[in-house]
């Protein structure tokens, strides 16, 4: 969508059973004019860490459209994200691929979403500033590249079982998305058990 948009996050997260974790989250986003909601995005997701460097999960996230039950989309994810540290600079890579299934659609939409992040720890701060690029490509169309996602900002743990998250974020869109908006400001807030 074009226009500017601000999104609303909680997550809750947690240990399963050693390396095995969940990931519950609700992302609010409303419409430009603030007069009500707009989507409501949940999502429910295991992830394992085999090492330090390599994190693999699957979800399900339903997204749905106030007041527009035929605008309800039912999405399932699997991804693998490799992760490197030198010093205060974590590098990682997540390859993402994701299907998702339409109300009254014919066929889901699959995208293959690769990105790229880079992060620096501010010792003794608790704020840890990020950047990233994500590319969704479309698996049904020769890989086209049919969003780009560019954000910054910065993680805040307030302490070690809470996280804030401020972020900006722009869109380049090759095809219209009713979810998102080309700019957008995100706040979120995570609870680790």
């Amino acid at each position: 969508m074009e226009g500017a948009g601000v999104y609303f996050k909680a997550s809750l997260c947690g240990k399963i059973y050693k390396h095995l974790s969940f990931l519950v989250e609700e992302d609010i986003r409303p419409r430009d004019d603030f007069k009500e909601a707009e989507w409501f995005l949940t999502t429910v997701e295991v992830n394992y860490k085999f090492n330090k460097y390599l994190l693999a999960g699957s979800g399900y996230m339903s997204l749905a459209r106030y007041k527009a039950s035929d605008e309800l989309r039912n999405r399932y994810y699997l991804y693998a994200t490799g992760t490197y540290s030198a010093g205060r600079f974590t590098l990682s890579v997540r390859e993402r691929f994701q299907s998702t299934y339409k109300v009254h659609a014919e066929h889901p939409k699959n995208y293959l979403r690769s990105m790229l992040t880079l992060s620096y720890k501010i010792s003794k701060s608790g704020f840890c500033p990020f950047a990233y690029t994500e590319v969704f490509n479309d698996t049904q169309n020769k890989m086209r590249s049919d969003k780009i996602r560019f954000s910054t900002g910065s993680n805040y743990q307030l302490n070690p079982n809470n996280n804030l998250q401020l972020y900006y974020r722009y869109h380049i869109f090759n095809v219209d998305d009713p979810v998102n908006y080309r700019h957008a400001i995100g706040i979120c807030y995570t609870h680790r058990f």
